[in-house]
């Protein structure tokens, strides 16, 4: 989720402004937010180098867990908000059991993390090292399951299908690929992009894989074949993240400034059916993440030198 930007001003026809549900107090500026899908549990990384979980809609501070002087690139919770994951620049990978702060794995590995996925179940966490192929771990016993194969430059991406049946990643070689998460064998494949697929997200049934990325527009790839089924109209910057409501009929599509990253960009809406543009938003600043919660609602983060705002912008 770190690519995630949240939009604070609704340009549309779904919905009005969004509503800040909850402020979160931090000792430094949030680096980066989760939000489990229960809608229940948020995390964050602080400058501090502590990460903080809290209870929502409460803001109650439930624990803090330091971080022992580690600079953390990626962070993911898992959708029942029981286990929360980090990687950090020295590849030091490690989960921790939400309800106790316990660690329950941590694995070291020679290079800093791309892209981080827990199965929907929570019992699978999938890893892709820069430029090392993506590995698939139990996090109760930190044993390692599998190993997808090699490709050119890693993987940018990961996703599980919502069954957990299948994952599938986008690749710095520019070629989306769908596995069996069970034992990795290569399913399908598709080599259409001309730039690096950046994004992607299963359809609710799995019928349909969704990619993005440097050519600014998304392709709805059959999931059996890897074949293009459609592709939606272009948009004006890069989709850097894609995620697909609880009920699968929209698709959250975040675009990144192509000339200044540092710069907010677009964040559009689309259906699921047709990729027809529904609604966008344009962020008054670069959030810190967020995601769809099980109700239906798009949460997501801006922060503060001393607080986390929470929106709720759908």
């Amino acid at each position: 989720m770190r690519r995630f930007a949240a939009l604070l001003m609704f340009v549309g026809s779904l919905g009005a402004q969004p509503s800040e549900v909850a402020t979160l107090s931090t000792p430094a500026r949030a680096t980066s937010f989760v939000v489990a899908k229960t809608g229940r549990l948020a995390g964050a990384v602080c400058g501090d180098e502590k990460l903080r979980l809290w209870t929502l809609p409460e803001g109650r501070l439930l624990r803090t867990i330091d971080l022992s002087g580690r600079s953390i690139d990626i962070l993911v919770i898992s959708d029942d908000s029981g286990r929360i994951a980090a990687g950090d620049h020295r590849g030091g990978y490690t989960v921790w059991d939400t309800s106790t702060g316990a660690q329950q794995m941590r694995v070291q590995m020679p290079f800093y993390p791309s892209a981080l996925a827990f199965s929907p179940d929570g019992k699978r966490l999938a890893i892709a090292p820069v430029g090392e192929p993506v590995q698939i771990y139990d996090p109760a016993s930190g044993r390692k399951l599998l190993e997808l194969s090699r490709t050119t430059g890693g993987s940018t991406a990961i996703v599980f299908s919502r069954d957990g049946a299948r994952i599938a990643t986008a690749d710095a070689d520019t070629v989306v690929r769908i596995y069996d998460a069970r034992n990795g064998e290569l399913l399908a494949r598709n080599a259409d992009f001309l730039l690096e697929p950046l994004t992607a997200a299963f359809t609710a049934d799995g019928k349909e894989l969704l990619a993005a990325g440097g050519d600014k527009f998304i392709a709805f790839l059959n999931s059996a074949t890897g074949s293009v089924s459609r592709k939606s109209g272009k948009a004006p910057d890069p989709v850097a993240y894609l995620e697909i409501s609880p009920d699968g009929a929209l698709v959250a599509a975040v675009q990144i400034h192509a000339d200044n990253m540092l710069m907010p960009a677009p964040v559009l809406l689309l259906e699921t059916a047709s990729g027809r543009k529904v609604g966008e938003w344009l962020p008054a600043s670069l959030p810190v993440g967020g995601g769809w919660t099980a109700d239906g609602h798009l949460m997501v983060a801006t922060a503060a030198d001393e607080a986390l705002h929470i929106w709720r912008v759908r």
